[in-house]
This record gives structure tokens, sequence and C-alpha cells, in this order.
């Protein structure tokens, strides 16, 4: 079974269609593993998340992590909807274009009425939303670690914060240390050729798409050797 890798698509769900069907995808027959950040920044997060959804309650083999832009989204809908005086998780998360992401659902969405969309998408879209709350933070194969941002090498594997799986940069980023097997990660988006970057402890697959870089896909083969096909965002998932 192969696998296959993506992370920090941010709303490029047709930029993602391509490169699928370019690797010919099998959802019966390969493992797609995703690691996060599906949405905001993109026009399509509507479509990422439920082809992932649907993706996921169809073939249960497939791994879907949860990224930061995710866990804010969460945090957001959770303020909306039950505490009325308080506004910081929605200004944090429209701080990093969680608009659009509720305009993916609602293009009539604003900053002055996104407590009443997120309200109203979780009574319209209540399996997604329980989706969300429940993805995982981390995925173990029996050659590679998976996460979102990153570890603290310090501690093991499955005895992380929650905070840095989703959002850790420095000091993992420059660090030696490593564990048994490789970590693939994504957030931390490299904005150059070849817009991925495989060290001796771990492969950040972030290539920057919705910042002028490229969506990568990572197939690894059944005899472990590893390819990359790459896609700059189409323009249909763009808002420039």
């Amino acid at each position: 079974m192969r696998k296959i890798i993506i992370s920090d698509i941010h709303g490029s769900y047709y930029t993602m269609k391509k490169l699928l069907d370019e690797v010919k995808f099998n959802p019966e027959e390969d493992k797609l593993i995703c690691l996060g950040d599906m949405c905001d920044r993109g026009k399509n997060t509507k479509l990422v998340w439920e082809y992932f959804y649907n993706l996921q309650k169809d073939y249960s083999h497939h791994v879907v992590l949860l990224g930061n832009h995710e866990d804010m989204f969460n945090l957001a809908l959770k303020e909306a909807r039950y505490n009325v005086l308080d506004n910081r998780r929605q200004d944090h998360y429209f701080r990093n274009n969680g608009l659009t992401t509720l305009q993916s659902f609602y293009p009539e969405a604003t900053i002055e009425n996104r407590r009443y969309y997120f309200k109203k998408f979780a009574r319209e879209y209540k399996k997604l939303r329980l989706w969300l709350k429940k993805l995982q933070t981390r995925y173990e194969s029996w050659d590679y670690y998976f996460v979102h941002a990153g570890v603290d090498f310090n501690k093991n594997f499955w005895n992380q914060e929650h905070r840095d799986i989703i959002w850790i940069r420095e000091p993992y980023l420059s660090s030696d240390k490593k564990y048994d097997k490789k970590i693939f990660h994504g957030h931390s988006p490299i904005r150059e050729e070849p817009y991925y970057d495989i060290r001796e402890n771990r492969i950040n697959i972030d290539g920057g798409c919705v910042y002028g870089g490229k969506l990568n896909i990572v197939i690894i083969n059944e005899d472990g050797s590893m390819l990359f096909q790459q896609s700059k965002q189409l323009e249909e998932d763009s808002y420039k």
C-alpha cells in the first residue's frame, strides 16, 4: 500500500485534486495522510474539509491530523456559541485568515456578523463539526512519525504538549536531535525551491502554496522509495 502525504492545503481544493489525480490516488489501495491545516487563506476550505470527511467516512484507513488552523477554528466556534462576552478566540482566528473559511460556507459572512454564522455552521454542519473536533494530533507508521508542526525532542513522541504538536517552530526546526524514525511535518512554509526540506531527523513538506510556493504530495512506495509531486496554487483556489 502506498502512503500519500499532503499538508497545509489551506483551502486549495482544486490544486489538491489535481495532484491526487496526477499520482492516480486510489482510496481503496492507497493510504492518504493529511498533516493538517486544510483550512483558511484559500477559497475552498468547505470542499477540502468535506473531501477528507467523506474519505474517512468511506475508508477508515486514511489519516487526517489536526493543524493549528483547525484548532483555531474549533476554539473560535466554541467561543462564538457559548461565551457571548468574549471575542478573543474569534479575533485571533480572524487575524489568521479565518474569515476565508467561514465565507467558503457562507459568502455573506463578515467580521461583524461572524458569531451568527459560527452558530449557523454548528447547526447545519453538525457531523463535520464533530469530525473536526475529534481529529487526531499525531500518527505513527512502521517507518515514520507524522505531526502537523513538530515535537519537543526532549519528550517521547507520544508524550507531547498539545500546543507543541500543532504550533512549534523553534527549537524544533534547528534541532539535530532525532527519534528512531524521521518525522513528517508541515506548518513552517518553505518559500523557495525545492519547496520542501529533508533533514536527518525530519521532512518538512509545507511548500507555502498560498504564499506563491507549491503544494506538495509525497508518495512513499512499498519498497520505501519516495517521490514528490508539486503544483502551484491554481487560480480557482486563490483570492489573488
